[in-house]
C-alpha cells in the first residue's frame, strides 16, 4: 500500500507541497493522500470483481444455450452477491473522512482498512478460482451444483468482509 501512497505523493504540484509545510496542514494532507489511495485501491478491487461478474454472466448464457436452466438460478445467486459487493465497494466511505465530514477515521483504523483491502484482493483471487471451477464444471457437465455452491459461499464471504471493513470506518469494531 505504501507504493500507492508514494504514487499519490509524487503527483502533487508545488502549491500542494508548500501547504504541507504549514503546521497542521501537513497531517491533514497526508490523510487526504491516504483517502486518495483508498479510492484507488477500492477501484482496483471493484474492477477485479467486475471481471468475474462478467464471466459469471457469460457462463449463465452458456448454460441457457445448452439447456442447463436448472443451474442458472444458483449461479444468479452468486452473481447478485458479487454485484452487491461491487456496488458497496464503489460507493463506500473513503478510508479517511474530510475535516468537516461526520465520520472520522484515525490512523490505526486506516491500517486496519489496508489489512481488509489486502484481504479483499485475496478474495478476488478466490472468486476467480471459484468461477474457473464453475466454468470447468459447466464445460464437463459434472459437479456444477458443488461448484455453484462454492461460488455462492465465497461471494457471501466477500459481503461479510466488506461489512467488517465498514465497521472499521464507522468505528464500531476494533479488530
Amino acid at each position: 500500500m505504501e507504493n500507492l501512497n508514494d504514487l499519490v505523493q509524487s503527483g502533487k504540484n508545488g502549491f500542494e507541497k508548500l501547504l504541507e509545510k504549514i503546521p497542521g496542514i501537513g497531517g491533514y494532507q497526508k490523510k487526504e493522500d491516504r483517502r486518495d489511495t483508498d479510492k484507488i485501491v477500492r477501484e482496483a478491487v471493484a474492477q477485479r470483481f467486475e471481471e468475474q461478474w462478467k464471466r459469471i454472466s457469460a457462463i449463465q448464457v452458456d448454460l441457457l444455450k445448452t439447456g442447463g436452466l436448472t443451474h442458472v438460478g444458483d449461479l444468479e445467486s452468486a452473481a447478485l452477491k458479487i454485484r452487491q459487493f461491487i456496488d458497496r465497494v464503489k460507493t463506500a466511505t473513503y478510508g479517511y473522512a474530510g475535516l468537516l465530514d461526520a465520520v472520522k477515521v484515525d490512523e490505526s483504523a486506516l491500517e486496519q482498512l489496508y489489512d481488509y483491502d489486502l484481504y479483499l484482493f485475496s478474495l478476488a483471487d478466490s472468486v476467480k478460482t471459484a468461477v474457473d471451477k464453475v466454468e470447468n464444471a459447466v464445460a464437463s457437465g459434472e459437479g456444477i451444483e458443488d461448484a455453484n455452491r462454492s461460488l455462492i459461499q465465497i461471494s457471501q464471504e466477500c459481503i461479510v468482509a466488506f461489512n467488517r471493513r465498514s465497521e472499521v470506518v464507522t468505528g464500531t469494531v476494533n479488530s
